[in-house]
């Protein structure tokens, strides 16, 4: 089962310069557009801060770069207007690790970190692991 973290950087410096209400509007917009997004057995779960897990049962790992993908339109058109946020996406697989919530969960963090480092010119990106491979 294939698991997508989504991080909204610059979360923080929004609330500190423009206010915890910005905050919670950037986060209901994103919230909003996952939900149109995604299907209606995907599951969505806020971490914490600006975090948040997707799991999405009965799908492949192509199909879940691609619900990745669509994400990052939404959730940056929904965003638009609210600089300096940005976000970053990784997308991980069942089959690639532990088979252990956690692990998966740890995996697709570690991915949405080598957007977030690497990518700076985009709002949001997409690492798949299987072109990391030879």
């Amino acid at each position: 089962m294939p698991v997508i973290f989504l991080d909204i950087g610059g979360f923080k410096h929004l609330n500190d310069t423009k206010g915890h209400d910005a905050g919670d509007e950037a986060l209901r917009a994103a919230a909003k557009a996952l939900c149109g997004t995604l299907r209606s057995n995907d599951v969505i779960a806020r971490l914490g801060g600006d975090e948040f897990a997707i799991l999405l049962p009965e799908i492949g790992y192509e199909e879940a770069v691609e619900a990745g993908r669509k994400i990052s339109v939404a959730v940056n058109d929904a965003l638009r207007g609210l600089p300096p946020v940005k976000g970053s996406i990784g997308v991980a697989r069942f089959e690639e690790i532990d088979r252990t919530f956690n692990a998966m969960l740890k995996a697709a963090d570690g991915l949405m970190y080598e957007v977030k480092n690497s990518v700076r010119s985009r709002r949001f990106a997409v690492v798949n692991k299987a072109d990391k491979k030879g």
